[in-house]
């Protein structure tokens, strides 16, 4: 069998989240999955949008050493960080330069850690709950300028944004009504990326999703599957879509094409 290259959404595809507990769980048929696709000699490996560092708990659980981080911008090759690259330094300091002068509360990472910087407390008094898994720090002298910025924070509503057409310039996801996340979001490009490192074939390259941040990946890619529980949008651009991830879904589509 040719080796192929899969590339895994994290929530709502690797895992799950548990009703009662709110943690998160790989569901047994997955895991079973993902040593098969191994010993098979294909690789693994994570796509997701989530910051390197907020990605290794479930790296943990999961246990992928391979990863496309922060929507594309980082790469992780057998468990070691080989690229993380910032937003564009110009459009990211445009616009925290307008927003913040606005009165807005923006808040930004420039480490590969939980630390968001502000150039005053408005974030912070606008969005305290934030504060138990994010470290904040004032910093008075924050130069927008001169920092290599990973994400923004913006406090503001989904009706506010309209406001503020410079928001159109860089790619940003809601993930709370009123907070708005600058971030890459071309996990196909890192993918690219990781497989001129392999020296690997493109049209080998196997992507799983379910949710909106995954259609880039999923028209780019040459071959994608779309989890039973993915957004419908997905699913109608999708090579293929299998069950859902809480029914053996990844299982079932790596048995579909006779890769395991």
């Amino acid at each position: 069998m040719k080796k192929k290259y899969f590339f895994f959404d994290i929530d709502g595809t690797l895992t799950l989240r548990d009703p009662i507990t709110k943690e998160s769980y790989v569901p047994e048929s997955t895991r079973r999955t993902l040593k098969q696709l191994k010993e098979k000699g294909h690789f693994v490996s994570v796509a997701t949008g989530r910051a390197h560092w907020m990605a290794m708990d479930v790296v943990n659980l999961i246990g992928i050493d391979n990863l496309v981080t922060d929507g594309g911008n980082g790469i992780v090759l057998g468990g070691e960080l080989v690229e993380l690259l910032p937003l564009d330094p110009e459009k990211a300091a445009a616009l925290c330069t307008e927003l913040t002068k606005d009165g807005r509360g923006v808040g930004v990472m420039l480490h590969d850690d939980n630390r968001l910087y502000f150039k005053d407390d408005n974030y912070a008094q606008q969005n305290p709950e934030f504060s138990s898994f994010m470290r904040y720090i004032v910093d008075e002298n924050l130069d927008f300028a001169k920092e290599k910025i990973y994400k923004i924070f913006v406090s503001i509503t989904e009706e506010e944004e309209e406001k503020y057409p410079i928001l159109k310039t860089m790619p940003h996801m809601r993930y709370h009504p009123n907070n708005l996340m600058i971030e890459p979001a071309d996990k196909y490009a890192g993918i690219t990326r990781v497989m001129k490192f392999l020296n690997g074939d493109m049209a080998d390259v196997v992507v799983f999703g379910d949710g909106w941040n995954d259609m880039d990946m999923f028209s780019k890619a040459p071959m994608s599957i779309a989890m039973g529980n993915s957004v419908d949008a997905l699913k109608e651009i999708a090579t293929f879509v299998t069950k859902g991830a809480d029914d053996g879904g990844i299982e079932y589509a790596c048995r579909h094409f006779g890769w395991i």
